[in-house]
């Protein structure tokens, strides 16, 4: 029988038998040392540490480790798990240097990342209407052993203090204008204004170009056609300085740029463009107890399709649905017409004298009223259990109207003069090789224009 004798491995606490014919027989030495259990003093986390306070793992148990604030494992968590195998521990922990995501002022990030690695760079953009101490409006920053580069702020731009001819004056008068302020302007007596009566600070500037005074203005020919659409109106021979026309698009097709232009000392102010809507609508949504006449396998942008209820229900809402940039648009309902709710008394109306028996007022009833101090009459109609337009002797506030639009950076001409009311939208066309980010319209809301997109180089 040949005898065994020991032979050390490399591996930590691992020792296989390796036999001998010319070792003694009765050595008492086993055929086979195994590995049984790994120990942390086999290993060390760089920077990190071990968790959990044992100190002796049996095979295939596992041991967590967590990294040291500001480092994480290379995928990019805080903490890890490593195994105990009869080759020792499954892997060598490693905790690299990382850097968060910052917490910027005034500015976004241009990634979606969580963490990054040393020599990791950043790029980030100002929010609209405020830019960097050195002027800018992007800037990056790099993660180093000792975190982020610099910390990324933008500061609130301000727009100077514009120059204006002597006959022309502006309000509000202020040392400084903010991202959003809004400058009217007026001529002299005597003088008329050629150009915009307002503008507002936007993070390129005023926009649009401040007018002039002048003492004699021009009319204009018939304004210019357009191409895949008309002028809304009948048109005359002759317009007036100052005078509007407003176009609409052929049906399939989209309006870019301001819908309405001016006529300004002799010129038209910029045309918009029609450009063909190829994107088309599919199925008509599906209306609970109510139907289409006719329906097309295909809709294209501009599409019309009316609805009808069927007997015993009534519609609510609009009769048709249009299909804009391949979506429908919202459909009405079709409630049951004894299932109609009433609309309540309202102690507005004891002004036409106090309520009889009835106290409540079928669908579709008409209800006018005045209020104290008041000589005209106001109307709302009862539509399905409530007051349309809101019954209210509240003062209405003032519905403030847009300076004419921005010439946005990058984007197709579309300068215009004219002003917009509340709620209106302007879509806007980017420049050829320019791709839009952020909105797609420009939005008149509270007296000036918000969701400012942005035309971006490709």
């Amino acid at each position: 029988m040949p005898a065994c004798s020991f032979k050390p491995c490399a591996l930590p606490n691992h020792d296989f038998a390796l036999c001998s014919p010319q070792a003694p027989t009765n050595s008492g030495l086993h055929q086979l040392s195994e590995r049984e259990t790994c120990s942390k003093s086999d290993i060390q986390v760089k920077n990190g540490f071990f968790s959990e306070s044992t100190f002796t793992y049996p095979l295939n148990k596992q041991t967590q480790y967590k990294c040291k604030s500001g480092y994480v494992t290379a995928d990019g968590n805080t903490s890890g798990l490593i195994t105990c195998l009869q080759s020792g521990w499954s892997m060598q922990p490693v905790c690299i240097k990382s850097c968060d995501m910052p917490v910027f002022e005034n500015a976004r990030a241009r990634s979606d990342g969580t963490w990054f690695k040393v020599n990791d760079s950043l790029d980030y953009e100002c929010l609209d209407g405020h830019e960097s101490q050195d002027g800018h409006t992007t800037g990056s920053i790099v993660c180093g052993e000792d975190g982020w580069s610099d910390k990324p702020a933008c500061y609130e731009r301000e727009c100077s203090i514009p120059q204006m001819e002597n006959n022309l004056d502006a309000n509000p008068k202020k040392d400084t204008y903010k991202f959003g302020d809004v400058l009217k302007f007026s001529c002299i007596q005597g003088r008329i204004m050629v150009g915009a009566d307002s503008v507002q600070c936007y993070h390129f500037g005023w926009s649009p170009n401040l007018p002039t005074c002048k003492g004699q203005v021009k009319s204009c020919a018939p304004p210019p056609q357009l191409l895949s659409g008309e002028v809304k109106e009948t048109q005359k021979e002759e317009y007036g300085h100052s005078e509007v026309v407003e176009y609409v698009c052929n049906p399939g097709f989209l309006m870019k740029g301001s819908h309405k232009i001016q006529c300004v000392d002799g010129q038209w102010t910029a045309l918009p463009v029609c450009i063909e809507e190829k994107s088309t609508c599919g199925d008509i949504p599906e209306l609970d107890h109510g139907y289409v006449n006719h329906s097309a396998p295909l809709y294209h942008h501009g599409d019309l399709v009316e609805f009808r209820c069927r007997e015993a229900f009534t519609m609510i809402g609009p009769r048709s649905v249009t299909c804009i940039s391949g979506k429908w648009t919202q459909p009405p309902q079709c409630i049951a017409t004894e299932e109609l709710k009433k609309c309540k008394w309202l102690k507005i109306f004891a002004s036409e004298g106090n309520p009889s028996d009835t106290i409540e007022f079928d669908h579709n009833t008409n209800k006018s009223y005045k209020c104290r101090g008041k000589s005209e009459y106001k109307h709302s109609i009862c539509i399905n259990g409530r007051w349309d337009p809101e019954v209210t002797c509240k003062e209405e506030a003032q519905i403030q109207s847009c300076p004419p639009p921005p010439q946005i950076p990058n984007t197709r001409d579309m300068t215009t003069t004219v002003t917009y009311q509340d709620g209106e939208k302007i879509s806007i066309l980017c420049q050829e090789n320019y791709l839009i980010q952020d909105a797609e319209e420009l939005v008149c809301k509270d007296g000036r224009w918000q969701s400012i997109p942005r035309c971006i180089g490709q």
